[in-house]
Parts: structure tokens; sequence; C-alpha cells
């Protein structure tokens, strides 16, 4: 089971200077942390926002998470802010990966190994994903050690289910040895292939010649929307942190 981006974690930067009005921003890849510094608000003076927020899953699409100065004397006492209104939306195009992400419900030892979403999938033969949040580094063990954390191709059983196979050999995952399945896991959408690089069929000649068809993807553009409430005033210079984690670990209710 090959995994070509294991642990991969991805940051970029974004410099810019704001017109006071709402703004949509687009990155190379589909943040979990986007932090926006307003280097004009970074001084001792009251009132402004330096610091807003906006991480990935957040419970309303409009939060941002904001430090706003209060003590203009000594420019080191914050009010941390919620505005709902204005703050960040996705705007991811054609849907976007956030639509295609899964938590999961059962996993099988066979051959081939098949995934249960707890919901609708939304997802298409041949398409790759990552599996998460297995394995024995949990408060519980959550089994399917082997499946943690890597890239597999799969074939769609139906809206709820698929099969895996191996990225690279596209050969049937066969789990039936694997640590068994307990409980939770996560799939995410890498790519989302729309045309299959199948050979034409046989025989070729000079008149019908071997032209495999290449690989199309779908134009996913990660995009965030930044509201006034994030975007500050005409003329504030922001610096933009754009992060992607490597892993995504979740450890569930540590109170049980």
């Amino acid at each position: 089971m090959t995994d070509l981006f294991e642990g991969q974690s991805m940051s970029e930067s974004i410099r810019f200077i704001s017109a006071g009005t709402a703004h949509t921003f687009a990155f190379g890849f589909q943040p979990d942390k986007v932090i926006f510094n307003n280097l004009t608000k970074w001084t001792n003076t009251a009132g402004g926002e330096p610091i807003s927020v906006w991480f990935r899953e957040q419970t309303d699409a409009a939060e941002a998470y904001q430090q706003q100065v209060i003590d203009s004397s000594a420019g080191a006492s914050f009010n941390f802010l919620n505005p709902t209104t204005n703050g960040f939306t996705v705007a991811d195009t054609s849907g976007g990966a956030t639509a295609y992400r899964s938590l999961i419900s059962g996993v099988t030892a066979a051959n081939p190994c098949v995934v249960t979403t707890a919901a609708v999938h939304g997802l298409q033969t041949n398409q790759l994903i990552r599996i998460t949040d297995l394995g024995p580094d949990m408060p519980t063990a959550r089994g399917m050690d082997q499946l943690n954390n890597l890239r597999f191709r799969i074939v769609v059983i139906n809206t709820t289910s698929f099969s895996l196979k191996d990225p690279i050999t596209d050969e049937a995952i066969n789990s039936t040895a694997f640590t068994a399945w307990v409980a939770g896991g996560r799939v995410d959408l890498e790519t989302r292939v729309l045309q299959l690089n199948n050979p034409q069929v046989s025989p070729y000649s000079d008149t019908n010649p071997y032209n495999p068809t290449p690989f199309d993807y779908d134009p996913i553009t990660y995009q965030l929307t930044a509201g006034t409430d994030v975007m500050g005033a005409d003329s504030d210079v922001f610096n933009i942190e754009v992060y992607k984690f490597g892993q995504v670990t979740d450890l569930g209710d540590l109170l049980t």
C-alpha cells in the first residue's frame, strides 16, 4: 500500500493591502487553519482586530475567532471576539473537498477491504482518498492500524460503501489479516478523477493506434471569503498564514 504523501504538511503565506471590503482568497491546497494578521493593527492602539483565525470544520461558516486590543496604554490586553455575520465563509468551487469528508461506520476484514461510511459519501470509482483516525494511537484503539493515514483508490459499491485498491498497482487491498476494526475513522477525498486512464480496446493498428486517455481532474479551487469584520479598514496591511496539517488525530472524549 503505497502512500506518496504520508504525513505531509503544507503552508503558504499571502500578503496584501486591504480595500476594506470582503474578499475571496484562493489557496494551493485545502487548508486546515488560516490566520489573518492585520499588521496595521499590530500596535498598542485599542479597538482594532490584529488577529482573525479560521479553522476547518468550525461550527458556523461565518464565524471568525478574533483578538482585539482593549488596553491602549499597554497593548497587551485583549478581548476575544466571535463575529458571526461578516467573518469567514468557505467558497470552494466545484463543491470542494469539504463536501467529501466522511466518518467511517465500518471496515471489513476481507478481500477486497470494504469501507462503510456513516452518511452518503458522494465519491466516485477511481477517486483517491486517504483514511485517517484509525489505529492504536487513540484513547481506545480503533483497529485497522494497517489502513491509517494511507492513500487508496476506491471502487464504489453503493452510496455509503466502497472497496479499496492500491493507488499504484491497482490491486485490491486484502485486509483479512489486518487488525479488526473497532470504531471510528475518517475518509478524506484527495483527487476527483473525472476521466479514467483506461487504454482503448485492442487489437491496435495504424488505423486504430494505442492512445491512452489522459487523466482529467476536477478543477477544485480552495477558497475562503473574508468578510468586512476580518478585512479591517482600507489600506490596512495584512499577512496571511495558511496551514494544512499532515495528520489530524481525533482523540475523542477524554472524559470516558
